[in-house]
């Protein structure tokens, strides 16, 4: 299973989207229909097409925490 990660500056917000099987044989561009279809403007947005889902934060102190194993992304 791939994902896709929006980082989008309009909204000040990060966003992750699952691919599904079929939607992995497709080439890049739909991958950036997929992202324009969700509301994001490609303009302003950065993104990314990845296998792990888990999302890691740096602490103040330097530690590296994983926020969840396991949640819903299917918005």
């Amino acid at each position: 299973m791939k994902y896709i990660t929006v980082l989008d500056f309009e909204a000040g917000r990060v966003f992750q989207y699952e691919v599904t099987e079929q939607d992995e044989f497709h080439a890049e561009d739909y991958y950036e229909i997929c992202i324009t279809q969700k509301g994001h403007k490609l303009s302003n947005c950065e993104w990314m097409i990845h296998d792990d889902n888990r999302i890691v934060v740096q602490t103040p102190h330097g530690e590296m925490k994983q926020l969840q194993s396991h949640y819903d992304i299917t918005n």
